[in-house]
């Protein structure tokens, strides 16, 4: 008899043992998820807030020569010519657009981070550094301020794909990497994972 109460009470104390840590498990696991969409959501916040993250410039010096003739039947008219030399100087600045970034927090130490391709903010030739040389225009064909206009949009779309080729866009994909990373360790992340789409 006194064997059988002690089975039962045994049993007894095991079912509430198993219940009390069945229910610590779950009281626990469902603390760690709220935290983790937490954190997930702070990081989010704090990364878009900064919107653009410019991460690589390229300054350019560059000299452009500008010749134009009247034409009959592709032949040059003469004392139709007109020119000039220009030296201009800009920057092209180039990044990470932040505004889709897609936050994925594992748990405390491991992060994932879904990011647009890099691409060209800044396009800017320095006005009061453009300089004009060595104009000839003639009676019967004339400057004016579109030509420079002209000249000086097409040398940026020139330069702007002259530099992507140079690989620019790939200098800014792996700053943004270091930068990012660097900040995620500093928020105690050690597994970190940056994903271009």
């Amino acid at each position: 008899m006194f064997k059988k109460k002690s089975k039962k009470y045994y049993f007894t104390i095991f079912l509430i043992c198993l219940a009390i840590v069945t229910g610590l498990f779950f009281y626990f696991k469902s603390l760690v998820t709220k935290k983790t969409s937490i954190l997930s959501d702070t990081l989010e916040e704090q990364v878009s807030k900064i919107l653009e993250l410019s991460t690589v410039k390229y300054n350019y010096t560059n000299v452009v020569s500008y010749r134009d003739n009247k034409k009959f039947n592709e032949m040059n008219i003469p004392f139709t010519s007109k020119g000039f030399l220009i030296k201009y100087s800009g920057y092209i600045k180039a990044g990470i657009d932040l505004e889709t970034v897609e936050v994925n927090v594992k748990d405390k130490k491991s992060v994932e981070i879904v990011l647009d391709k890099p691409k060209v903010f800044d396009n800017v030739i320095n006005e009061e550094d453009v300089y004009v040389y060595d104009e000839k225009e003639s009676i019967f064909n004339q400057l004016k301020i579109e030509d420079l206009y002209d000249v000086l949009v097409k040398e940026k779309k020139n330069m702007e794909e002259e530099v992507i080729n140079k690989g620019l866009l790939n200098e800014a994909q792996k700053n943004a990497e270091e930068i990012l990373n660097s900040f995620l360790q500093n928020m105690g992340f050690e597994n970190i994972k940056i994903l271009f789409k």
